[in-house]
C-alpha cells in the first residue's frame, strides 16, 4: 500500500502512544550491570507520563526527507548530543544490529537463550500469540517482579537482564503490540561485565527517526519507539507543554550526595516522575499547533545543556567527539541518515544554507517498497563500515553561529517549507467548527488580522498617491477602511452590535438594498409592458 504524507494541520485526533511502565521492582544489585551497559541514566529518569497532543504536534512538523522538524524559527532535530545528555546513553561502541548479534550467537534459539540467561523455562504463556520473539509482559512480571533476598550472583544477573530487557522494550524500543516486549536484545545483554560495548545511543536515535518518519505519514495512527526521548527533547528546547513539579516536591537536581557517594543524573532527570501535567483544557493538539506556529527564536533554548555539563555523569559527555559525525545511525535492520549539518545552531556553530550534503548515504530506514528494503540489506556491510569509520565523517566547523545571517536563513527556509500548519480560514479543524473546540487558536486569527491591516495600509498608500481628489473617491476609500476595521474587530471576537461608529456601513447596506430593490422593480415593470 502506497503511503502519502499526512494532511498536515487537519483533524484533532492525537496519535496513540505505545509505551508502558517498567513493572519489575528495582534492586540495588542491578546498578553495576546497568552502569556497565549504559542504561543507568534511563533508569534514573524513571517513568514519565506521555503528552499525546505534544508528541502529535511534533510529528506533524517532522520532514522525513531531511530528518528535521520545521518550525517558524528554523530547522531543528534530535541529535546524538540530545540522546547522550538527556538519557546518558553511550554513543561510541559497536552498532546494535543483526551482524553484531550474529558475532555473539549466529542463529538464536530464543527458548534456549531465555532458559540460559534469564533462568526460567519457557511455557505457553511466555511468547505472545503467533510470535517467536515477543515476550508477554505479564509473564515477565510473574517471574521477575522482585529479586529474592540473598540471591546468588547468577540469579541477580538473570534478574538484571530481565530488568534491562523490560527497560529496552518499555522505554527505548517499544513495539506496537502494547502487551509484550522483544527478546531480540537478549544476546546483547549476555556479557554484563563489558563496559559500554554497544552504541545504544545511536540505535535509539535511529529508532526515533524511523518512528517519526512512519508516524507522519498516513494511514498511521500510532507511534512507538523512544517516545520519552522525543518529549524530553521538546521540554529541553521549548517551554511548550513542560510539566510542573508537584506541590510540596523539591526541584530535581542533577548532582546529589547519596551518603558517602555522589550521584549524578542525566539532564532528562529534570523532568522525572515528581512532575505532573497542568489540568488545562488548552492542552490539546490545536493548542500545541497554535503555539508552535507562533514560536519565536528567543523562545527556543538552542543549547540547553551548557549549564548542566559540570553536573551530569561522565557517560553523557564521554563521546562528544562523535556528536557531529555524519555516519548513518543503525538499529537492527534500520539505517537512518544523520546529518547535523542542517541544525548547526544547536551546536552553537555557523549554519550554512543551503546545507552541504555531508551524509555519505541516503536514508534506507524510513519506509518504502520491499525492493528498497532489500537493497538496504545488501548494502549493510557498507553501512557498518561507515559506522566503524565514524570519526572520519565529522563536520569540522570552527566558526560560531552568526545571528546576522538569521533573516536570510529564514527567507531561504520559507522558499521550500510550509512553516504554518493551521490555515487562517475557514475557522475549523477537520469537521469541527472553531466555536466547538476547547481552545481557540490565535495564530490563524493573528495572520488574518495582520494580512487585513497590511491590505488596508497598502490601500492607504495608493489613495495618498493621488486617488483622493474627488469626494466620491474619498467616501469610497473611507468606507473601505471602516469595513476593514469592522472585519478585524469581528475576527478577534468583538461584537460591534449597534455601535454608531459603523452606521455609515449600515447606511451603505440600506442604500445598496434600495438600489437592488429599485432595479428589481424596474425590471418587473419592463416585463409587464
Amino acid at each position: 500500500m502506497a503511503r502519502r504524507p499526512r494532511n498536515i494541520g487537519k483533524g484533532t485526533e492525537s496519535l496513540i502512544m505505545r509505551k508502558h511502565k517498567i513493572c519489575l521492582n528495582w534492586n540495588d544489585n542491578y546498578k553495576e550491570y546497568l552502569v556497565n551497559m549504559g542504561f543507568y541514566g534511563v533508569h534514573q529518569i524513571g517513568y514519565i507520563l506521555s503528552d499525546k497532543a505534544l508528541v502529535s504536534a511534533l510529528v506533524e512538523r517532522w520532514k522525513p526527507t531531511t530528518h528535521t522538524f520545521y518550525f517558524p524559527v528554523g530547522e531543528m532535530s534530535i541529535t546524538l548530543e540530545d540522546v547522550a545528555m538527556l538519557m546518558g546513553l553511550p554513543i561510541d561502541g559497536a552498532p546494535v544490529c543483526e551482524e553484531t548479534r550474529a558475532n555473539i550467537i549466529e542463529n538464536p534459539d530464543w527458548p534456549t537463550l531465555i532458559e540460559a540467561y534469564l533462568g526460567r523455562e519457557v511455557d505457553e504463556q511466555t511468547f505472545r500469540r503467533r510470535s517467536k520473539t515477543e515476550i508477554r509482559i505479564r509473564w515477565m512480571k510473574e517471574h521477575f517482579g522482585t529479586c529474592p533476598e540473598g540471591a546468588d550472583d547468577e540469579t541477580v544477573k538473570c534478574f538484571a537482564r530481565a530488568y534491562m530487557l523490560m527497560l529496552l522494550g518499555s522505554v527505548l524500543f517499544t513495539s506496537r503490540s502494547g502487551d509484550s516486549i522483544s527478546v531480540i536484545y537478549l544476546p546483547f545483554l549476555i556479557d554484563l561485565e563489558a563496559k559500554r560495548k554497544y552504541s545504544w545511543g545511536s540505535a535509539v536515535l535511529a529508532c526515533m527517526y524511523k518512528e517519526l518518519c512512519q508516524a507522519c505519514n498516513e494511514p498511521t495512527k500510532q507511534i512507538a519507539g523512544p517516545i520519552l526521548l522525543l518529549q524530553l527533547w521538546s521540554w529541553a528546547h521549548f517551554r511548550v507543554g513542560r510539566p510542573q513539579v508537584r506541590e510540596g516536591e523539591p526541584e530535581p537536581e542533577l548532582r546529589v550526595q547519596e551518603g558517602e557517594e555522589e550521584e549524578r543524573r542525566p539532564v532528562g532527570y529534570l523532568w522525572s516522575g515528581r512532575h505532573e501535567f497542568t489540568k488545562n483544557t488548552a492542552r490539546n493538539l490545536v493548542h500545541y499547533r497554535d503555539v508552535l506556529d507562533q514560536l519565536r527564536q528567543d523562545e527556543v533554548h538552542w543549547q540547553p545543556y551548557e549549564t548542566h555539563r559540570p553536573d551530569v555523569p561522565a557517560v553523557c559527555i564521554a563521546d562528544e567527539n562523535l556528536w557531529m559525525t555524519t555516519s548513518p545511525v543503525i538499529h537492527l535492520q534500520t539505517v537512518e541518515t544523520y546529518n547535523p549539518g542542517r541544525v548547526m545552531r544547536q551546536f552553537g556553530k555557523f549554519q550554512e544554507f543551503p546545507p552541504q550534503p555531508t551524509a555519505p548515504i541516503g536514508s534506507f530506514g524510513c519506509f518504502g517498497p520491499p525492493n528498497a528494503r532489500s537493497a538496504a540489506r545488501r548494502r549493510r556491510a557498507d553501512f557498518l563500515d561507515y559506522w566503524r569509520r565514524r570519526e572520519e565523517f565529522f563536520i569540522l566547523e570552527e566558526r560560531v553561529y552568526d545571528p546576522a545571517r538569521y533573516d536570510a536563513y529564514i527567507r531561504w527556509l520559507n522558499t521550500g517549507a510550509a512553516l504554518h500548519l493551521q490555515s487562517p480560514a475557514p475557522w475549523s479543524v477537520g469537521d469541527t467548527p472553531i466555536n466547538k473546540l476547547q481552545y481557540l487558536p490565535t495564530e490563524p486569527i493573528t495572520r488574518l488580522v495582520s494580512n487585513k491591516i497590511m491590505e488596508m495600509a497598502e490601500n492607504t498608500v495608493e489613495k495618498l498617491n493621488g486617488e483622493l481628489a474627488d469626494g466620491d473617491g474619498m467616501r469610497a476609500y473611507m468606507l473601505d477602511m471602516l469595513r476593514g476595521c469592522s472585519d478585524v474587530l469581528q475576527w478577534v471576537g468583538v461584537n460591534i452590535g449597534a455601535n454608531p461608529t459603523f452606521d455609515p456601513l449600515r447606511m451603505e447596506e440600506i442604500d445598496n438594498q434600495m438600489e437592488t430593490d429599485g432595479e428589481a422593480s424596474h425590471e418587473a415593470s419592463e416585463e409587464d409592458e
